[in-house]
């Protein structure tokens, strides 16, 4: 079958601060389309240095293969022989993974995007919001907020600003509710 011939794939999104879960999940849904003898390829931008370049890693350490692109054009031009296609931290790719997914979905694939709710401001993390306005499926997971254990819908920055990226972990980082959570003054522009 083409790709012409197909329908229209499917798009699932799982959003949250950080250290809510949201990379276990996507790894648990790669596993079960894998035993169901689907074709399926993860992808992290290469900005994302954290652990391991060529897996997925949670912060539980669980670890699932993935390829390390530059660019939202780059999974496209490589998820050709896949059913279903990952996106690891969505939100580095910005607003052009719209376009990749659009097409990824005309291609009759199961796309999962994983990505930051909102970003270091308290500003809806680009393109976050958008996809999961076209998504089948939208999964919001939270964490215990640091400070005083409420739902975490944002992630604090705890450490000064020293590169563009702000790629981190768990000294940079950690999650926090609305009422204890405080963005970082002058927000940025928002990426394209």
């Amino acid at each position: 079958m083409n790709a012409t011939q197909r329908s229209r794939g499917r798009l699932e999104v799982i959003s949250g601060s950080m250290f809510s879960g949201k990379t276990e999940q996507l790894i648990a849904r790669l596993r079960e389309a894998g035993t169901r003898g689907e074709r399926v390829g993860a992808y992290k931008h290469r900005i994302d240095n954290r652990y391991d370049p060529d897996h997925l890693i949670t912060h539980t350490q669980d670890r699932f293969p993935a390829i390390r692109v530059a660019d939202a054009a780059e999974v496209v031009a490589r998820s050709n022989h896949l059913d279903t296609v990952a996106i690891d931290e969505g939100h580095f790719f910005g607003r052009i993974l719209i376009d990749a997914v659009n097409t990824l979905l005309e291609a009759g694939k199961r796309v999962i995007v994983v990505g930051l709710e909102h970003d270091a401001w308290g500003r809806p993390f680009t393109p976050m919001p958008q996809l999961s306005e076209m998504a089948d499926d939208v999964a919001h997971v939270y964490s215990a907020c640091r400070v005083c254990g409420g739902q975490a819908r944002y992630t604090q920055r705890m450490v000064p600003i020293d590169t563009p990226t702000m790629v981190g972990g768990v000294h940079q980082y950690e999650p926090r509710c609305q009422r204890c959570f405080e963005p970082l003054d002058a927000p940025p522009p928002e990426m394209e």
